[in-house]
């Protein structure tokens, strides 16, 4: 048994269970914000082909850029992936003239 937590993504838990359902063949129950992935009756699953399915579900979502799925022991986390800040700040404005920059004398 996996349990897939969805946390921000409870409105579309049916969707993602369905998806998850074609893919895996397998009997899956949603119970508020986690989606329960019972054992397949041809063999056992593992936590590795659950989070490629997961992932697939999210790409089939177009949700993919905006989720990460991070795995442990026997439950999957959707996480929202927070925008990267950029370091630096960009200055406005030209390049100073070369007679101004420049520490000899620059005829001109």
């Amino acid at each position: 048994m996996i349990e897939v937590e969805l946390g921000e993504l409870k409105k579309v838990g049916k969707d993602f269970a369905e998806i998850l359902k074609q893919r895996m063949k397998t009997e899956i129950t949603v119970k508020g914000g986690t989606i329960i992935v019972s054992d397949p009756a041809n063999g056992s699953l593992s936590m590795k082909d659950a989070k490629l399915h997961v992932k697939h579900a999210l790409h089939h979502l177009k949700l993919d850029e905006d989720y990460r799925v991070l795995s442990e022991h026997h439950k999957i986390h959707l996480v929202k992936v927070e925008e990267k800040r950029a370091h630096y700040v960009a200055k406005a404005g030209t390049a100073p003239a070369p007679g101004k920059s420049l520490p000899y004398f620059f005829p001109g």
